[in-house]
């Protein structure tokens, strides 16, 4: 059973040649452990260099904050393999709080993370909200993000808040 922000979303990225081959998936309880070692391979190196990364702590408020219907797994149909990343949404009412996209290693800077945030970002549009998103400071996704019209609202000295409207 798919959720209708995972419906919406996957309806603009049908649309985009390069997320062709490509699916969402809503997540389940059973991908837990799958999307916290995704986790750990895109992120570890950033949160290392900022605060250090504790695996314990990372692990148990990953499985503390884990809400499947607000995840959804990126999935290649096209070599039937497992899920290659996940994009994980709050929906506020005035806002969408994007709360992690991560990919597979392989998969980074192919497209596929521009397609997902600008689908995002058009289904913010459609229903009058902005985009916000947190990023560490030494993350270089903080190009990406800035290139697709999100401005930086606050910065604490580790992270930056972004915004898009």
């Amino acid at each position: 059973m798919t959720t209708p922000w995972i419906d919406a979303l996957a309806a603009i990225l049908r649309h985009d040649p390069t997320f062709a081959g490509c699916e969402l998936r809503p997540a389940t309880r059973d991908d837990e452990t799958y999307l916290f070692e995704l986790h750990r391979a895109a992120l570890s190196g950033y949160v290392d260099a900022t605060w250090g990364w504790d695996d314990d702590w990372q692990s148990a408020h990953f499985a503390a904050h884990y809400a499947p219907a607000r995840n959804a797994l990126i999935v290649r149909t096209d070599t039937g393999g497992p899920a290659i990343g996940r994009i994980s949404l709050t929906r506020h009412w005035r806002k969408v709080f994007l709360r992690d996209i991560e990919l597979v290693a392989s998969e980074r800077n192919g497209g596929i993370g521009t397609a997902v945030v600008t689908a995002v970002l058009a289904l913010a549009r459609e229903s009058h909200r902005s985009v916000e998103l947190l990023v560490l400071n030494c993350n270089p996704a903080r190009r990406l993000y800035a290139r697709l019209g999100f401005v930086v609202i606050a910065d604490d000295g580790a992270r930056q808040r972004m915004r898009a409207d």
